[in-house]
C-alpha cells in the first residue's frame, strides 16, 4: 500500500479514509511532506480540518530547528519554487488534538542520541539545504521519496545500528506518542459518529496503518491522491 508516489509525473500523498465495520467513526490519514507547492497544503488542510478532531505534530524547539535547517534553506532557490509546510491553523473547525511530544520530552530524548551523532546532523542539515539550494530541482528532490506501508528493500540493506538513537527521536518515540492519543481520541468518541483526521509526517504512517488495522480492527473504505509537487 503506498503512502508516498514518486513518478516522473512528480510527488504524490495518499490519502486513506479508514473505518470499523459497523462503526460510526472513521479516520483519514494525511501523510504530510515538509516541502510542497502551496496548493498541496491548501488543499490538505482545507480537508483535514474540516473534521471532528485532527491529530497533529510540531514541536517548538531549537533542535527541530536544527534539524530542519535543510528545509528551510533550500527554499531558497527559485528553482524549486515550494514551500515550507504551514504551522496549524489558528482557527478551525476542528478540536486540535496535539499528538507530538513537548520541548522538554525531545530534549531529553536528543540527550540520549551519540554525541557524535548530535554534531554531525547539525553539520549535515545545512549542508543538504545548500547543496539543494544551489543544485537541487525538483526531480532530484523527489528522487527516493516514495514510501510504502512496508520498509522497502533498500531501507532494510541499509539499516545502521549506529543511527538506531536517531531514529528512535525521530521516528519511534513520536510514532508511540502518536498511536497513544490516537487510541485516546478513538475511545473518547467510542460510538459516536465522528471524523478524525490524522495529520502528520509520511514517516510516520506505517505506525498508523498498523495501529489502526491490526490492533483497532479498521479497514480501508477508500483513497485518492493529492499533489505534493510536479515535475
Amino acid at each position: 500500500m503506498q503512502i508516498i508516489e514518486s513518478s516522473v509525473m512528480g510527488v504524490r500523498a495518499a490519502r486513506w479514509r479508514l473505518r470499523r465495520h459497523g462503526s460510526p467513526v472513521e479516520v483519514t490519514l494525511f501523510p504530510m511532506i515538509h516541502v510542497g507547492e502551496p496548493a498541496f497544503y491548501r488543499e490538505v488542510f482545507d480537508d483535514a480540518f474540516t473534521h471532528d478532531v485532527a491529530l497533529t505534530e510540531g514541536v517548538n524547539s531549537p533542535i527541530v530547528r536544527r534539524l530542519t535547517t535543510s528545509y528551510r534553506w533550500m527554499l531558497k532557490s527559485p528553482r524549486l519554487d515550494l514551500a515550507l509546510q504551514p504551522r496549524t491553523p489558528p482557527d478551525t473547525a476542528a478540536r486540535i488534538v496535539h499528538a507530538d511530544l513537548t520541548e522538554e520530552e525531545l530534549a531529553e530524548a536528543w540527550r540520549k542520541v551519540p554525541l557524535w551523532m548530535r554534531l554531525l546532523m547539525g553539520v549535515i542539515s545545512p549542508y543538504i539545504g545548500l547543496q539543494r539550494r544551489w543544485f537541487g530541482t525538483r526531480a532530484s528532490l523527489a528522487k527516493g521519496m516514495g514510501m510504502d506501508d512496508a520498509p522497502s528493500l533498500e531501507e532494510l540493506l541499509g539499516f545502521s545500528p549506529a543511527a538506531e538513537g536517531l531514529n528512535e527521536v525521530i521516528v519511534q518515540i513520536r510514532d508511540r506518542r502518536l498511536i497513544e492519543r490516537l487510541g485516546e481520541v478513538l475511545d473518547a468518541a467510542g460510538e459516536t459518529p465522528s471524523r478524525i483526521s490524522v495529520v502528520y509526517g509520511a514517516g510516520h504512517m506505517r505506525a498508523v496503518l498498523r495501529f489502526l488495522i491490526k490492533t483497532r480492527g479498521f479497514q480501508i473504505e477508500d483513497g485518492r491522491w493529492n499533489t505534493v509537487f510536479s515535475l
